[in-house]
């Protein structure tokens, strides 16, 4: 089975793509000589529908999406799972867990059912093999932080008001997020970090979620420009060229109108956008898998990185996603593990 990121799409791709990759001769996550110490960055940014992606003016994702994989059909739900709604919660939870919500339990933004004992973070299970990993947790979105990422050894946590408003407070607290997690990026030893911008899905619920709305449009090049300070505070580590960064992007869901529940039937809101940007990612602008394979999934996020960090995986997790399309495998031991 064969997945194109562009295939139909292909004139939603934007010419500064094409900038991007002519002008810059060395990509900022270019391959190192020889593999070096794993580290992966992980980025969710909510609410980002795939057409308002690419046409926003995003050179920070392009370069990564250069350096390795995009695929703008990723699915966001599972024809398998039919119960849960197209909303963070099970999104985020799906995205952060590596299973759907038969076993995660999440079904909509109340989190009644969350099994954590079946199917913890990926943190967690990272932690079960590599005690001495270190993790860290970024997100102004609250009920994550109290029903999924609580196992981050650095754990910053922004809370916007209960009046904010998209333009202002989430702004202000993805900024806040950015600019905390800057310095443990450029000089702390975590090996796999999570960071949540929440204001583009915020504009989108105020303004709406479609390419021709400039607020929202605007919100998706805001979280560009704030991805681009992280990858430079990755670029100014000291370890920097012995290490091995994958960056991971995507989305717990799209959107239509003013909203993105009930979703399941249109492609707006249940494919995104997801990008594996690497020296170990695959390169180009489709996704090889075997016939009859799942599609590309955001709930492939935790294997690919557990995958990168060198973490087998144990059956028992019963993980839904796969490393297969998105990572080399002669830079990883992906293919294996997955087998084991």
């Amino acid at each position: 089975m064969q997945i194109t990121s562009h295939g139909r799409f292909m004139s939603w791709f934007r010419l500064s793509s094409v900038g991007v990759a002519l002008v810059c001769s060395v990509s900022l996550f270019a391959a190192h000589a020889t593999a070096g110490e794993p580290k992966v960055l992980t980025i969710g940014i909510d609410g980002l529908r795939r057409d308002a992606f690419v046409a926003a003016k995003t050179p920070h994702l392009d370069s990564l999406a250069d350096n390795g994989t995009l695929c703008l059909e990723t699915r966001v739900t599972s024809d398998d799972v039919t119960d849960s709604d197209t909303v963070s919660g099970p999104g985020w939870t799906t995205f952060l867990t590596g299973v759907w919500a038969d076993r995660h339990g999440v079904l909509d933004n109340s989190f009644k059912g969350r099994d954590a004992k079946a199917a913890p973070h990926g943190f967690a299970l990272a932690k079960q093999v590599k005690p001495n990993l270190r993790t860290a947790s970024y997100l102004c979105w609250t009920p994550l932080r109290t029903h999924v990422t609580t196992d981050a050894d650095i754990d910053v946590v922004v809370t916007p008001g209960k009046n904010a408003t998209a333009s202002t407070v989430w702004t202000e607290a993805d900024q806040a997020l950015a600019w905390s997690a800057i310095p443990v990026l450029k000089n702390d030893n975590a090996d796999w970090t999570f960071i949540y911008f929440g204001s583009t899905d915020e504009t989108g619920h105020s303004y709406g979620f479609h390419p021709s709305v400039p607020p929202y449009v605007a919100a998706i090049e805001n979280v560009d420009r704030m991805v681009g300070e992280l990858l430079e505070a990755v670029k100014q580590r000291e370890a920097y060229a012995d290490e091995d960064w994958l960056i991971l992007v995507s989305t717990d869901h799209g959107g239509e109108g003013t909203g993105h529940g009930g979703g399941r039937e249109n492609p707006n809101v249940y494919t995104a956008p997801m990008i594996v940007s690497g020296s170990s990612a695959m390169k180009g602008e489709t996704i090889q898998r075997a016939e009859g394979s799942a599609p590309p999934a955001t709930v492939d996020l935790v294997t690919v990185a557990l995958a990168h960090l060198q973490i087998p995986i144990n059956p028992e997790w019963k993980l839904a996603g796969s490393a297969d399309g998105w990572l080399k495998p002669e830079s990883t031991t992906a293919e294996a593990i997955s087998k084991q």
